[in-house]
């Protein structure tokens, strides 16, 4: 194998080495946006829910991502460790199907990330319609289900109703009967899940400030940024493995090649060594038929 080859299979096994413990990585990513993010939390799922775009939710589009972030981990790990047995074992079927894998992954990421940018779209544009609509079934410390949702979204989110309370009053449509009060005890920065309930009526709830309370985060804000990081990062990670899948292929391109050419080198050289043993074998018969000859003519000539 000459210094191009020597490189390209270099060079391969370190990007498949990189990509292994990027997926790896992503395995990891996912694993914990999907069990341990308070998005996918049971208990606040009904607002979630309730934020659809066509055929998913909010909530749905975030398990989705995770999923997602998750199918390319492993993907990328499987990969990329069949690249190294191909580049190791110089074996050609092998970098084969390593290359039409690289390349259906590359076409499928292509389409994973254009439909989560379309969901992401669609979401967008009814993400704060919906969540005022749900907002407008709040009911202060009431036990029902949307209420409870919404006081677990402003304490585990810090946020306080849809858009900042500092400039707009949220609460004023909702069926919560809440008398001075202009924010749920659940907004305020001293809550807790046991305290919360019992704020009401203190300068927090009836008089709030950036100091005591969340009232310049709106939960509008806080899920349309965590939306956005989640749908940025799986675009921006997915991106940078296509690329060095790009480069992936035209290194096992160039693998599969020197390959070729060393395996056609080695087949000629045999080829020619046969050929040259057959002339020389048929060269000493000649001569030995020749010298015999000479024999038998000086012999006869003896004899007469």
């Amino acid at each position: 194998m000459n210094l191009l080859g020597t490189a390209g299979a270099i060079f391969l096994v370190i990007l498949n080495i990189v990509v292994i413990l990027l997926g790896l990585g992503l395995i990891i990513i996912g694993a914990l946006i999907y069990k341990e993010s308070g998005l996918v939390n049971d208990d606040i799922s009904p607002v979630l829910n309730a934020i659809t775009g066509g055929d998913f939710t909010l909530s749905d589009l975030i398990k989705i991502i995770a999923i997602v972030i998750i199918v390319i981990g492993v993907f990328t790990f499987l990969v990329s460790g069949t690249g190294i047995v191909g580049t190791c074992g110089q074996y050609r079927p092998v970098l084969v199907v390593y290359g039409v894998i690289v390349f259906l992954c590359g076409v499928g990421e292509i389409w994973v990330l254009v439909e989560v940018a379309k969901l992401k779209n669609k979401l967008n544009d009814a993400i704060k319609r919906e969540l005022l609509k749900v907002l407008s079934y709040y009911k202060g410390y009431n036990i029902d289900v949307i209420s409870i949702a919404w006081n677990l979204i402003f304490y585990l989110f810090e946020c306080c109703g849809v858009n900042k309370q500092s400039r707009v009053d949220d609460f004023q449509s909702t069926a919560w009967s809440r008398g001075s009060d202009v924010i749920p005890g659940y907004c305020c920065r001293e809550a807790t899940l046991l305290t919360a309930s019992t704020l009401n009526g203190t300068a927090c709830t009836t008089n709030p400030t950036y100091q005591n309370a969340y009232v310049e985060s709106g939960c509008y804000d806080f899920l349309n940024d965590r939306l956005t990081s989640y749908s940025d990062g799986v675009i921006s990670v997915a991106t940078f493995i296509l690329l060095t899948e790009v480069m992936a292929i035209i290194a096992s391109l160039i693998l599969f090649w020197q390959i070729t050419v060393d395996v056609d080198r080695k087949r000629g050289a045999q080829r020619s060594g046969r050929v040259a043993d057959i002339s020389l074998n048929q060269r000493a018969y000649q001569v030995g038929n020749q010298s015999g000859q000479e024999t038998i003519v000086i012999s006869n000539t003896a004899n007469v």
